[in-house]
């Protein structure tokens, strides 16, 4: 399966966001297989793509693929064809949610769900290549626009050395593993951040829905990017100017708050995010 994903990375269909919605209509209504198939072809470069920028020291790349596929296998159930949007901009929503929901499963006992540590795990290895390998905290705070008291917490542990599970910790025979609370007491926790994160893709999906071409790939490239903590795209990209990026930017964020607020009402909005971003961390 994860070869036959590999495979298709290099022999994808291009298709045209009018041919993607028509298929996503024939997925949904009458269950066809085919249009799905199409429908990850022609998106799995991009899932390509996510997987390998989601990459972590222990990961395997081919679970990280799959989990970007599935994203695609998600965002066709759920797109609403009726709102015009871009089935590939939804789609890679998608795919980044799954594959960061790996990683932060998989990547240590350390679960952090800050907006500091998601640019950290994202743009560590991107920072030291360009401010040095032995760059301090402050250092990487700067060059990465983040609050130092928060790099230092998170480096605290993303520094740190794994321990054995059965490692003992007492003479009565304590082990790392006997301190740990039960996968099932975080369980309430972990699905009421997949529920919150589901909730609101569906909502930034809504929003791009009436927004123009452009207006889309501003809000996924600049404010999403920064949301999920993946680079933001270069100003210069658009085709536009700066100062103009800049207003369309402060433009979007200002409806996409009222969006949401309109969605979830103003508490509702609060108390998702405090669940989806409130560092947690089981030692």
């Amino acid at each position: 399966m994860l070869n036959l994903l590999t495979a298709l990375a290099t022999t994808a269909i291009i298709l045209g966001k009018d041919e993607q919605i028509q298929l996503v209509r024939e997925a949904q209504d009458s269950h066809d297989n085919d249009a799905r198939h199409q429908l990850v072809q022609a998106n799995i470069r991009l899932a390509h793509k996510v997987a390998k920028k989601n990459v972590r020291k222990g990961l395997d790349f081919n679970d990280l693929l799959a989990c970007a596929t599935e994203g695609i296998l998600i965002a066709i159930d759920k797109f609403d064809v009726t709102k015009g949007a871009s089935f590939t901009t939804y789609a890679r929503m998608w795919m980044v949610a799954k594959c960061q929901e790996h990683v932060q499963a998989n990547a240590g006992l350390v679960h952090c769900g800050s907006r500091t540590s998601k640019k950290l795990w994202s743009g560590l290895q991107k920072a030291r290549k360009a401010i040095g390998v032995d760059a301090t905290s402050e250092e990487i705070a700067a060059h990465m626009g983040l609050d130092i008291d928060d790099v230092n917490a998170c480096m605290q542990f993303m520094q740190s050395r794994g321990t054995s599970l059965d490692a003992p910790l007492s003479a009565d025979g304590g082990t790392v593993a006997t301190r740990i609370a039960a996968e099932n007491m975080r369980q309430d926790v972990r699905m009421e951040r997949t529920e919150n994160s589901q909730a609101i893709l569906l909502a930034v999906s809504e929003f791009v829905g009436t927004l123009k071409p452009r207006q889309a790939e501003i809000l996924v490239g600049r404010i999403v990017n920064d949301i999920l903590g993946e680079d933001k795209r270069s100003a210069n990209s658009f085709g536009i100017t700066k100062q103009r990026v800049g207003q369309i930017e402060k433009d979007l964020r200002g409806k996409l708050a009222s969006h949401f607020t309109r969605s979830f009402g103003r508490d509702g909005v609060r108390h998702m995010l405090r669940a989806s971003c409130d560092t947690s961390r089981t030692l």
